[in-house]
């Protein structure tokens, strides 16, 4: 089968590119800059550049009908944000192949972390305590009613934009730096103690035919997982098909938890990829996307993992109190999500594709880049913040 991948700079997408390659498929991907890791696969068989979706969207959606029709795709897989704007123009690509990704609607409410808490109440699954802010005095307010709270703009992703005061992460932003507005809200929640775990789900047509659950116990400032571990926990499985029932859904999502003493918690759902696809076999994945099985879901055992190497390395430089822990996670025989035996380059495309940065630097006029304009920088030209799409 032949199959094009979209937006193929970041970890997760490797898994989906060598977990397809593998199993004998053609992979085909695209992104907006040569540099980007996953078109430098030895599994992508043609890279493409296109321009970005976020500032040229007809464009963009015109080089995948050309890509399309000139190579005979029989399925397009987005692995990413990108995929609001191919979901916005499903119908016309949807004439020209299987496309795997929902409706618009279903995209945006699951995205959506006040529609999300939303639809999450109403159906009956567990999550803290929420209010939407669309002002600075909501803002101080909301925070009022919660001894413990954390706050994320309502859309965002990754760990770039979180306040609150619990935790390691408490004041590493200041409610001071935070401005709501009808535009742009935010989303207070009370802050429920307990552990993170994550899932990664495929879904076919409203049923979930491949899942993984996920702990990250070793993170990068706190911010986001660089080591990735399955687990054990059916609960996630029955909640995450919960939501693809109720949405329809189809294609991929992703879900992050609070593991309390009695249930896991819903903090917020992406729907795309994520690290869990690089736990899942070749032949589990591969054959949920090409033959999918409602009846038998493919569910990835515990005790897979992988980790992000350079991210270990740079935690070293960065806090060297955590060197001991970083050298036990480098030296464990882990695979690396970037750089595998027999596919190295894209681990030096990852170095490489830094260009990207300064690219985000210029486009956005920062002069000096914090920790979080690294992770914005990564997918600046791909993301969907709720802007209106063309």
């Amino acid at each position: 089968m032949k199959i094009l991948l979209t937006s193929v700079r970041l970890p997760h997408a490797l898994g989906v590119i060598r977990a397809l390659g593998r199993a004998g498929h053609e992979v085909y991907a695209t992104d907006t800059f040569r540099t980007s890791p996953g078109l430098n696969s030895k599994y992508v068989k043609q890279a493409f550049i296109t321009e970005s979706p976020v500032f040229e969207t007809l464009r963009f959606i015109e080089q995948l009908e050309e890509i399309i029709k000139e190579h005979k795709i029989d399925m397009l897989l987005p692995c990413f944000e990108e995929v609001f704007y191919i979901a916005k123009h499903r119908d016309q690509l949807a004439a020209l192949t299987d496309v795997r990704c929902p409706s618009f609607e279903s995209l945006a409410k699951l995205h959506n972390k006040e529609s999300f808490a939303d639809l999450t109440r109403d159906l009956s699954l567990p999550i803290a305590e929420t209010r939407t802010v669309t002002s600075d005095d909501q803002l101080r307010e909301a925070i009022e009613v919660f001894p413990e709270y954390f706050g994320r703009a309502a859309f965002s992703r990754g760990g770039v934009e979180l306040f609150t005061n619990t935790g390691p992460l408490a004041g590493k932003i200041s409610i001071d730096e935070v401005h709501p507005t009808p535009d742009s809200p935010w989303v207070v929640q009370e802050f429920v103690h307990g552990e993170d775990l994550c899932s990664f789900s495929f879904a076919h047509e409203g049923e979930i035919v491949a899942h993984s659950t996920y702990r990250h116990p070793l993170t990068i400032e706190h911010a986001g997982g660089i080591v990735f571990e399955s687990v054990d926990e059916p609960r996630s499985l029955e909640i995450a098909q919960t939501y693809a029932r109720e949405t329809q859904f189809h294609g991929s999502v992703s879900f992050d938890y609070l593991k309390s003493e009695d249930d896991l918690y819903m903090v917020e759902c992406n729907p795309r990829p994520c690290a869990g696809v690089t736990l899942m076999s070749s032949e589990g994945f591969s054959g949920a996307v090409t033959a999918p099985n409602p009846e038998h879901p493919y569910v990835v055992p515990e005790g897979e993992s992988a980790q992000i190497d350079s991210a270990i390395l740079r935690n070293m430089f960065r806090d060297p109190r955590e060197i001991p822990e970083d050298l036990h996670y480098l030296f464990s025989g882990t695979k690396d999500v970037y750089s595998q035996k027999g596919d190295r380059l894209p681990g030096l495309y990852q170095i490489l594709s830094y260009s990207h940065v300064f690219a985000f630097r210029h486009r956005m006029h920062v002069r000096h880049h914090k920790h979080s304009d690294l992770m914005a920088a990564q997918f600046f030209d791909i993301a969907w913040d709720g802007e209106e799409i063309k």
